[in-house]
């Protein structure tokens, strides 16, 4: 009596815990498809059998997506939210045939840290990629744009050049800004499904008073300034360039002059 009171419940309860064991030791597969297609899955393992007769386990809770007659799960316009393990068995059992991670391909998230820095007519975007989608980045897009308003409304987006930024670069340059003006720039990746969304960061450009200094210098003392001194000092250059031009012409025509030829210089 002892020794069944024992052994039956260890007995029991490995009955249920090995299931669970058996399923711990089903290798995950990757399947991976991309956003806004249709994918089916096959449960791997699976007897012919009726498909009220398969269940299939998303994250834990039974999926709503539609079973086909084979047993395999059909999904239609899958989205990031339908990515996750799948797990599909015998229905009433506790072990499951078949564990697959679905990986959902999408367009470049946005992009991180990105960062605007601003000199008085230049600015520098830089920016880090956080992944890629499950595609390869195409390229990159930047803008730029006034955040004075006009008339009540924002100018529209300009481009910068390049058009399409090398995937490689994490970088670019935007020039022919005004300073001490505040402006919107925005950048985004591109993939093979589409743009990212763009990430919009607000910078202002730096105020410059090297010109205004020398237009300060350049006018220092203008009002007590005599026009007459002025009119002088013309007089004296036009008057040392007369005298020089005289002296080079009678150079020029001395080393003109043939041998027995009246001398014509004055």
């Amino acid at each position: 009596m002892f020794l069944e009171r024992i052994i039956l419940p260890v007995f029991c309860l490995g009955i249920k815990v090995f299931p669970w064991i058996l399923a711990e030791e089903v290798d995950i597969r990757e399947v991976a498809a991309d956003k806004g297609t249709n994918v089916t899955i096959p449960c791997g393992g699976l007897l012919v059998l009726p498909a009220s007769n398969v269940q299939w386990v998303h994250r834990g809770n039974h999926t709503h997506h539609e079973i086909l007659t084979d047993g395999s799960l059909f999904i239609t316009l899958i989205g990031s939210d339908d990515a996750g393990l799948y797990e599909c068995g015998v229905e009433n059992e506790t072990s499951f045939l078949d564990r697959i991670n679905l990986t959902v391909r999408t367009e470049p998230p946005p992009l991180v840290n990105v960062t605007v820095h601003a000199s008085t007519i230049l600015a520098l975007i830089l920016w880090n990629v956080a992944g890629d989608g499950g595609h390869p980045i195409i390229d990159f897009t930047a803008q730029y744009r006034s955040a004075a308003p006009v008339n009540g409304s924002l100018e529209p987006w300009r481009p910068i050049s390049p058009n399409h930024i090398s995937p490689n670069s994490r970088q670019v340059d935007v020039y022919h800004l005004e300073p001490n003006a505040s402006y919107w720039f925005r950048v985004w990746a591109t993939n093979a499904l589409g743009p990212g969304p763009p990430v919009e960061v607000l910078a202002t450009t730096l105020y410059s008073d090297q010109e205004a200094e020398l237009y300060k210098h350049f006018l220092e003392g203008s009002e007590s300034f005599d026009t007459r001194t002025w009119v002088a000092a013309v007089c004296v250059v036009m008057g040392t360039l007369v005298v020089l031009a005289a002296g080079t012409c009678a150079v020029l025509c001395r080393e003109w002059r043939r041998p027995g030829e009246p001398d014509v210089c004055p």
